[in-house]
């Protein structure tokens, strides 16, 4: 069996029965890298999503890029938060944060990155809120079980308040718990602190995950009919994805800002305290300096799927005007 036939074969039966002719001419003109392999292999994931091939092909594959670019950006978003948040556990009470209130250039560093939060955060809201709707009111009326996939994510951050909650009774020493320090520092910071904190991070990640799965399966149900949003009262109507897709674009250039700005952050804290990165003041006092590369790797990765994700739906928009 050669790649194409692979690739087609990942494909459901029904959808092989009706275009594995065409697609396999279309594979031998545009196969020409890893990377379009990979692309192929997330539309197979399309299809198994799609419930009906009554329609016509090449409509559904633009559609399915499109929708998936916008599921890509918003995963890549969720790993990005968790970078920048372990970015934040390595500045919280170190003496990097008192720096930044003297150096002038590491505090621009630092509010080139909340700029940039607040621009992903503003057009993530903004470019999911028709889908979001689309999705929510079609789990109310239609469908218990994406009604349950979307109490997935409510859960979740149920799951991290407990345990905030449960963190903060120890830290006001309204709970005690042996091998527990209610209050700690770089000095006295016991094994038992240690893996409470931990567990409070490893609930985040995993819901976070959780989460983001959750939204990947229900968003990936809803086709470009469901997804079409029409305004009462106007002519008018909004295409949930074709919508979503320049706050995307947004989401992902605002991640890149995020990214340089926190190099150069790193660069200019190195610069000015060179014995901090020789030292513990990472994530659950770990090595400073691999936690601060963890951090930028995260993020760069997570930076790296978003662009993919915006090459894959600017394709599916390129091939729509031809």
């Amino acid at each position: 069996m050669n790649v194409r036939s692979w690739l087609i074969a990942l494909y459901p039966r029904a959808w092989r029965d009706r275009y594995a002719d065409e697609f396999d001419v279309l594979l031998e003109e545009c196969l020409h890298s890893p990377l379009d392999a990979f692309d192929i292999f997330l539309g197979a994931l399309d299809a198994h999503l799609e419930l009906s091939y009554e329609t016509n092909w090449r409509l559904m594959n633009m559609v399915n890029k499109l929708r998936t670019t916008i599921l890509i950006v918003f995963a890549a978003y969720i790993g990005f938060i968790i970078g920048g948040l372990s970015l934040y556990g390595l500045v919280d009470d170190s003496p990097m944060a008192v720096l930044m209130k003297t150096d002038a250039a590491l505090s621009a560093a630092w509010t080139l990155i909340q700029v940039g939060a607040a621009i992903a955060l503003l057009a993530i809201v903004i470019g999911g809120l028709p889908l979001a709707w689309t999705v929510i009111r079609r789990a109310l009326t239609s469908s218990r079980q994406d009604l349950r996939w979307l109490l997935v994510p409510v859960f979740a951050f149920l799951a991290l308040v407990i345990y905030v909650a449960f963190m903060a009774s120890v830290a006001f020493n309204r709970l005690q718990i042996p091998g527990v320090a209610p209050a700690v520092s770089p000095d006295n910071f016991p094994l038992g602190n240690r893996l409470l904190l931990a567990g409070g991070m490893l609930v985040f990640v995993l819901g976070a995950i959780a989460s983001t799965a959750a939204v990947w399966i229900v968003v990936s149900k809803t086709d470009a009919e469901e997804s079409t949003l029409r305004v009462s009262g106007l002519n008018t109507s909004i295409k949930s994805y074709e919508f979503a897709f320049i706050p995307a674009v947004i989401t992902t250039l605002a991640m890149l800002l995020m990214l340089i700005a926190t190099i150069i952050w790193g660069w200019l804290a190195y610069s000015a305290l060179p014995q901090v990165f020789a030292k513990n003041w990472g994530l659950l006092l770990t090595s400073t300096s691999l936690s601060y590369a963890a951090t930028v790797t995260i993020m760069a990765f997570s930076t790296a799927l978003a662009f993919f994700g915006l090459a894959r739906g600017r394709s599916s928009q390129k091939q729509a005007a031809s």
